[in-house]
């Protein structure tokens, strides 16, 4: 397997040393720089290549995500933040592979590189934001950023798009492979949301404008970085 060279960029040496152990304990990546500032990780980019970025939020004064704004070519990147509450505008920039909330585990950066390099292999130009699904005997397609919801309905899935419902002939697990993970998240054994069209959410609901869906208490630990759910001692079973 071909060596993967990866960035930190991050102010803090402790939390820049503890994401380099985790990462050591993967084959087949090595680690290029530790940056401190935008500016020196824009300087390491050019001149080498870089494979993977992890990027802090806060960099002495600096916003992290304004590296995703620059409309420079970026390897996946993977944002590491102690501030739950980026992580909305990061999934609506679209150019993050995952979103850490430190402190993260093995298991959950393990997931992180699984998304980031997934993410890469998926198509980016304007004629790939769309996806074909039978219904009935025909294919439909549907553009992702149409799409609110898709809820599971037996051997098939209701998709919710164009202030319409749609039944097509694919179940909820298969519709989660075919939408792409950065732009999509299952939150409920019966739901998968579209991220950018979350409004509000607590401990126990989401909300896309109006519609109401339930967060499946199997599935909130793997929304940690988009959701601030702290608190699960009093959760009802699904």
């Amino acid at each position: 397997m071909e060596v993967k060279q990866y960035l930190i960029i991050d102010d803090t040496q402790s939390d820049a040393l503890y994401l380099k152990n985790l990462v050591d304990k993967f084959p087949d990546f090595n680690l290029i720089g530790v940056t401190p500032t935008l500016d020196a990780a824009l300087l390491l980019i050019d001149s080498q290549p870089v494979d993977l970025i992890f990027l802090d939020i806060n960099l002495n004064g600096q916003l992290g995500l304004t590296l995703l704004k620059t409309g420079i070519a970026l390897p996946p990147v993977i944002i590491t933040s102690a501030y739950p509450e980026y992580a909305l505008e990061s999934y609506e920039i679209g150019k993050a592979a995952d979103y850490l909330l430190k402190p993260y585990t093995l298991e959950r950066l393990h997931i992180a590189l699984s998304r980031a390099f997934q993410w890469q292999n998926q198509p980016s130009n304007g004629e790939d934001n769309s996806v074909f699904l039978k219904m009935g005997r025909r294919a439909q397609r549907f553009t992702f950023q149409s799409i609110d919801y898709v809820e599971a309905f037996g051997i098939y899935s209701k998709v919710y798009a164009n202030n319409q419902m749609y039944l097509v002939n694919e179940r909820l697990a298969a519709m989660e492979d075919l939408l792409p993970t950065h732009l999509f998240r299952r939150i409920h054994k019966s739901y998968l949301i579209n991220i950018g069209k979350l409004t509000s959410y607590n401990r126990h609901n989401i909300w896309l404008s109006q519609t109401k869906i339930p967060i499946g208490r199997s599935f909130r630990p793997g929304l940690e970085t988009l959701l601030s759910l702290f608190d699960t001692s009093e959760e009802k079973a699904d």
